[in-house]
């Protein structure tokens, strides 16, 4: 192969990964607020209840 056609190759896959990269840091991004904005709706840990200690009587 001739250099221009390894170079094409290289700007393809740097770009590819360029643009998936972006894609996973910004579907990290919004879940981040999604979860920060009603995060009982989507965690049942963090809005679970702590049950009450039992009473001795």
């Amino acid at each position: 192969m001739r250099g221009s056609s390894w170079l094409a190759i290289a700007v393809c896959v740097a770009c590819f990964l360029i643009g998936y990269l972006t894609y996973v840091a910004a579907g990290l991004f919004v879940g981040f607020f999604i979860e920060r904005a009603a995060p009982c709706q989507y965690t049942a840990q963090a809005c679970a209840q702590p049950e009450p200690p039992p009473k001795h009587r």
